[in-house]
């Protein structure tokens, strides 16, 4: 579940209450609330909002975060994001660079972003900012290498070895039936192997086979409770069956696993979003971008949605914008296209 490809590009649905067309393997609802805006956009002619949020390095808001802004043409500006660690400035169009500090915390840090109005198509630009500490500050995390004690305990014949070290490659190689056969002689050499039923479990998530990929991964996890790869892929499978419930069950426990994994933030955020759990939503969803723009890039289609729940127009414009942006060549780019212009569309009748 680590790879890009177990992402989805979901289509956006317009209103709807129950259902929706399935995207690659996910099955979800999106439902989009319309009505008036409660913040306009308040440019002049001429000008732009650059606008976003600061978030620390747990993923929750940074509230007084200082944030500066500052242009070629010697443009200098600073303020302070609110209680939503939401900023924002007033500037002519143009190229900028904005970094955040941390008052609280002289450790905490962001590399300066770039900020270029030419690539919105309306007055206003999202740039969200994300608070890191330095490598040496997140070396108290687990050490590399680190095994459990599921895995220490575990007598592993050696062949079993050899067929599960094969199945990776051959997975690698994205030879999904022949990585499935040698995964399953694997596990028929040692049942306990949950890191073959955890691989085998995915490798039926490919195949579209979800019942067979639960069965396998509830085993995994049963064998041991904390093996992310296991609890993750049990959230993916829930999530296509739409059991929202069930799925943030096993996803908290995957983050708590592996909290560095992008897909299993973006999987939760996912789940909260169904759940209208907002807030727990946004943050999951602007974690998986955190750590990794790449694989998460579909976490700004869902952010988009969740702005436009709460009718804040120009803001899921933005995110559908970075999104196409990143992946001009998507499936749903046109579908999604005409729905930013939709909600621009939106802000202008305000």
């Amino acid at each position: 579940m680590h790879h890009s490809q177990s992402q989805t590009s979901p289509e956006w649905s317009g209103s709807i209450a129950h259902g929706s067309r399935p995207a690659r393997h996910l099955i979800l609802v999106f439902i989009l609330v319309f009505g008036s805006t409660t913040e306009p956009a308040r440019s002049a002619q001429g000008n732009f909002i650059i606008t976003g949020t600061v978030s620390l390095p747990d993923g929750n808001p940074a509230v007084h975060i200082k944030v500066r802004i500052s242009g070629q043409t010697g443009l200098n500006l600073e303020t302070t994001t609110d209680g939503s660690g939401r900023y924002q400035f007033q500037v002519p169009g143009g190229r900028y660079r904005i970094e955040a500090t941390n008052p609280q915390d002289s450790n905490q840090y962001t590399d300066p972003i770039e900020a270029d109005t030419s690539r919105t198509a309306g007055n206003r630009l999202l740039v969200h900012i994300y608070l890191r500490m330095p490598p040496t500050k997140q070396k108290k995390d687990p050490k590399p290498g680190v095994i459990s004690l599921a895995e220490a305990s575990q007598q592993i014949p050696k062949d079993a070895k050899k067929a599960f070290e094969e199945g990776l490659r051959l997975k690698a190689d994205n030879h999904i039936d022949q990585a499935l056969k040698i995964f399953t002689r694997a596990i028929d050499l040692y049942p306990s192997y949950f890191q073959a039923l955890a691989e085998r479990g995915q490798l039926y998530i490919a195949k579209s086979q979800i019942a067979q990929a639960i069965a396998d991964l509830e085993r995994a996890v049963k064998l041991n409770e904390e093996w992310g790869p296991a609890l993750r892929g049990l959230g993916y499978c829930y999530l296509e069956q739409q059991k929202f419930e069930d799925a943030a069950r096993f996803l908290e426990r995957a983050v708590a696993a592996e909290p560095g994994v992008a897909n299993t933030h973006l999987f939760m955020g996912i789940a909260s979003l169904a759940l209208d759990r907002r807030e727990p939503a946004k943050n999951a969803l602007q974690e998986s971008l955190r750590l990794d723009p790449k694989v998460a890039v579909t976490a700004h289609i869902y952010l988009a949605d969740l702005y436009a729940r709460q009718e804040r127009y120009t803001e899921a414009a933005d995110e559908l914008k970075i999104y196409l942006t990143a992946s001009p060549g998507a499936p749903n780019a046109a579908r999604l296209k005409a729905k930013e212009a939709e909600l621009r569309a939106r802000t202008k009748r305000q």
